[in-house]
C-alpha cells in the first residue's frame, strides 16, 4: 500500500461513506417500492380469492338449478311414456266396449 497523507486518507474514506450512503439510499427506496408492489398484490389476491368464493357460489346455484331441472324433466318424460302406454293399452278397449256404452245410452 502506498502511504497517504492523513488528509487523502480522510477523504477517501469520506468518499467511500458517501458511495455506500448513496447506494444505501437506493437500496431503500427499492425496498420501499418492493413493499409497496407487495401490498398491491396482496390487495389484488385478496380480491381474487373474494372473487373466486363468489364464482363458486354462482357455480353450485346454477348446479342446483340444472338437477332440478333434469328432475323436472325426468318426471315430465315418466308422466308422457304413463299417459301413452295408458293410450296404447286402453284404445282397443275402448273401441270395443264403445257400441255397448252408446247402446246404454239409447237405451235410457
Amino acid at each position: 500500500m502506498q502511504n497517504l497523507e492523513p488528509q487523502d486518507f480522510q477523504n477517501q474514506v469520506l468518499n467511500r461513506l458517501d458511495r455506500i450512503d448513496s447506494r444505501l439510499s437506493t437500496l431503500e427506496d427499492k425496498v420501499d417500492n418492493l413493499e409497496d408492489k407487495v401490498d398491491n398484490l396482496e390487495g389484488k389476491v385478496d380480491k381474487l380469492e373474494v372473487d373466486i368464493r363468489e364464482t363458486v357460489q354462482r357455480v353450485d346455484k346454477w348446479e342446483e338449478r340444472f338437477l332440478q331441472l333434469s328432475r323436472d324433466n325426468l318426471s315430465i318424460s315418466r308422466t308422457v311414456i304413463i299417459a301413452a302406454a295408458a293410450a296404447t293399452i286402453f284404445t282397443p278397449l275402448v273401441q270395443s266396449l264403445a257400441p255397448a256404452i252408446a247402446a246404454l245410452l239409447r237405451a235410457q
